[in-house]
């Protein structure tokens, strides 16, 4: 027992440190290094680190654009708060679009002057509104997350908030779909219970969504064989990211749209993937479900998440905005950038996401990315805040 005890001691050392040390997206120190100095990293310490890497991306990210970029295609570089300002003025930009993760928060600490920016913009009389692919969550849910990460209770509403499950049952509820017996419209989902909520809110009767957790992940060719399929049709089939995606939901589904062609199969949004951990792993995003689906059904899921022009359709009929009045901010070039360009609307694009210089680079040199290309650039959403400037 001796021998392990050093072994043991620099474990419990290390998970220590890393339950005091609260480093946004799961990082922590190697096992064998030496544990950093006392000091506590705050979630004030956490922002003030973005901060300073953002901006040191603009740095790279004016290299590439001046450098790499022919003026047709140069996006503008926000350098000052006074430039947004006028960019707002000159393009007449009363409705702001944006997305969550990666551009007012990163996990649960908030991107500068995050709170300040958005406060300022409802105060101003903006319309604001905040559009995101993850279907996990309920508007209610997302709205409280919001209030807790940016302090900033009392002043939004559950009506700013777009989530792709939210935007599902009002896609499923424009397509005016038949009706059973019980005056109800059945609707199998993949996905979590906030998909699920979010549905049943819409007025939908649900199938799927969570198992039990003694449910089997497999399914054998005897298992599908014998289980035993609801009566009746469905009339919709909504993929949701799933973390507990298994072959067994793969099977079910499948046998449900053979089953039921004219239903209608919805997807959620195809993101491929999301960035997590401090060496930016690829976390499997709902797009590599809904391929599943696909490619086992020969069916083509209906996107409602960004970039599509179904979801900047319902915004705009549902809100009353008008896409030229519009600027979308987000941190991902295939989605949020490419969704507000090809809806018509501005697209201002922060580094403190998923977009670096060097993916920037692959779409300047790309003739077939050109709907990748962002109107703006800043390092931050802290440069949409006038008091911002001086401490940016």
């Amino acid at each position: 027992m001796l021998y392990y005890l050093p072994l043991l001691l620099l474990l419990e050392n290390s998970l220590a440190w890393s339950s005091k040390h609260q480093v946004s997206r799961g990082t922590m120190p190697p096992l064998f290094s030496s544990p950093p100095d006392e000091t506590l990293y705050t979630s004030a310490d956490i922002t003030d680190t973005i901060r300073k890497e953002s901006v040191m991306e603009m740095e790279k990210v004016t290299e590439v654009v001046n450098t790499s970029c022919s003026e047709s295609k140069r996006p503008l570089l926000i350098e000052t708060n006074d430039d947004f300002n006028s960019y707002i003025h000159n393009n007449s930009i009363e409705n702001f679009l944006f997305d969550c993760d990666g551009v007012l928060y990163r996990g649960t600490d908030a991107m500068p002057c995050a709170s300040q920016t958005i406060q300022q913009l409802i105060s101003r009389g903006k319309k604001v509104f905040f559009v995101t692919n993850n279907a996990a969550s309920t508007r209610m849910e997302l709205k409280t997350k919001l209030e807790k990460v940016l302090n900033c209770r009392g002043i939004l509403k559950e009506d700013m908030m777009i989530g792709s499950a939210y935007v599902a049952g009002l896609y499923l509820k424009s397509c005016k779909l038949t009706k059973d017996s019980d005056n109800k419209t059945r609707v199998h989902v993949i996905g979590t219970a906030g998909l699920c909520s979010e549905l049943q809110s819409a007025g939908f009767d649900i199938s799927g969504g969570q198992d039990p957790v003694d449910t089997p992940s497999g399914m054998s060719r005897d298992d599908l064989a014998a289980y035993p399929f609801p009566e009746g049709e469905i009339d919709a089939l909504v993929i949701g990211l799933d973390n507990d995606f298994n072959y067994r939901k793969l099977c079910i589904a499948t046998v449900l749209l053979q089953r039921n062609p004219d239903a209608l199969l919805v997807a959620t949004n195809l993101d491929a993937f999301d960035l997590v951990g401090f060496d930016a792993r690829h976390l499997p995003g709902n797009g590599a479900l809904v391929s599943a689906v696909e490619m086992a059904s020969g069916r083509t899921a209906i996107n409602v998440g960004k970039p599509s022009s179904t979801l900047s359709e319902l915004i705009m009929d549902v809100y009353g905005l008008k896409a030229e009045e519009t600027l979308m901010v987000g941190d991902r070039l295939d989605t949020d950038i490419t969704f507000g360009n090809d809806s018509g609307m501005k697209s201002a694009l922060v580094l403190t996401g998923c977009a670096t210089s060097s993916d920037i680079a692959s779409v300047m040199k790309d003739d077939e990315s050109s709907q990748m290309i962002p109107s703006v650039i800043f390092p931050h959403v802290g440069y949409m805040f006038d008091d911002a400037a001086g401490d940016n």
